[in-house]
């Protein structure tokens, strides 16, 4: 077996702080955190679902059944387990919303973790709790999108949300996610685009 579920674990101290600060903040905070996420792991080809409730089922669920990161010799193997599990209906109505999204949330950062140490994951999750105007219906659909293709954007727009890009490094995220925007609302200027995002990191 891999050292895999100690490498994974390492994130989850400052992770549990992250999605606390989020729950204090109210459930949509926590929310919003769980679905973009979800949708950035889902964008990078590490689960199927973009669905944090779902995930988080899943992973629950199948932690139940002993499915766990430490009983695979790869963690792409446990990756498709949690994947393929076939989800409870029954048991899983039984599990508190707030669980589920939680558990998403975990199973999203450990594998974008250990898939990508780089995108310093965590902290785009703490960026999200620090800028909930930040979230609207779409906006993560397109940086997933764009994430998807460069998994190297991630640690910039965690340094974007956290307020430690300064110059042109925090012109050209901007920019970076305006043109990510732009396909998605086409009656916008880029100009208004560039605005709405300003005033959500303000």
């Amino acid at each position: 077996m891999l050292g895999i579920f100690s490498v994974v674990s390492s994130v989850l101290p400052n992770l549990g702080s992250v999605l606390g600060n989020a729950l204090k903040v109210g459930i949509q905070v926590l929310n919003a955190v769980s679905k973009g996420l979800t949708a950035f792991g889902n964008a990078l080809g590490l689960f199927e679902t973009d669905d944090p409730e779902k995930l988080g089922t899943k992973r629950i669920l199948a932690e139940e059944e002993g499915i766990e990161p430490e009983n695979y010799d790869t963690y792409d193997e446990y990756l498709k387990a949690v994947d393929e599990f076939e989800i409870d209906e029954e048991r899983a109505a039984e599990i508190p919303t707030e669980d589920k999204l939680v558990k998403a949330a975990q199973h999203a950062v450990e594998a974008i973790d250990y898939k990508y140490p780089e995108a310093n994951v965590v902290d785009v999750a703490e960026g999200m709790v620090a800028n909930p105007e930040f979230y609207e219906d779409d906006r993560f659909a397109g940086l997933a999108e764009l994430v998807g293709n460069n998994p190297e954007k991630l640690a910039v727009i965690g340094k974007l949300l956290n307020g430690e890009l300064e110059g042109d490094e925090f012109y050209d995220a901007i920019d970076m996610i305006v043109s990510a925007e732009q396909t998605r609302h086409p009656e916008l200027s880029s100009e208004e685009i560039k605005e709405r995002v300003q005033n959500a990191l303000a």
